[in-house]
């Protein structure tokens, strides 16, 4: 049996370096202006509970000033699916511009996303791009909420 002490020394060790690493990178470890993490918002029918919920839902990583992460949407009763990846800069604390990519349609979208106190303000400022005929499903003027829901795999070019 290891004795609690050690156990403890460990843990500290362990997490004092990751908070090390984080620093390192540019990522505001608990820090408001940081972007990473899992944000998402719900988007139901109220005339019509019995349909499942939509929503759309964005896992970011910030390493440095660079915003990157992939993003899932859904119309509610889940119609219509779309997912796609984000990428962009940190322009000022708290504020990025990051330009997110439909795979349902490729439509390209400059969003601007600033950390409020209890979410992700998330606004759509420009088509950058118009895609094909296909809709896309990325959220408009919404505050993302934070989730712990981390199913979004970042892809490997993300870090």
């Amino acid at each position: 049996m290891r004795p609690v002490g050690l156990s403890v020394s460990i843990v500290l060790l362990i997490v004092a370096g990751g908070c090390a690493s984080a620093i390192e990178s540019g990522e505001d470890p608990g820090g408001k202006s940081g972007f990473s993490g899992s944000w998402s918002v719900d988007w139901c029918n109220p005339d019509r509970p019995d349909l499942e919920c939509g929503g759309f839902s964005v896992t970011l990583r910030q390493t440095g000033k660079r915003v990157c992460g992939e993003y899932g949407g859904a119309l509610v009763n889940l119609r219509q699916i779309d997912e796609g990846v984000v990428d962009g800069i940190e322009e000022s604390d708290g504020t990025a511009v990051v330009d997110v990519r439909s795979g349902r349609n490729g439509d390209i979208l400059r969003v601007r996303i600033t950390r409020a106190t209890d979410g992700l303000a998330w606004k759509v400022l420009e088509t950058l791009s118009e895609g094909g005929g296909d809709i896309s499903i990325i959220a408009m003027d919404e505050l993302l909420k934070p989730t712990e829901d981390e199913s979004l795999n970042l892809r490997s070019d993300c870090s």
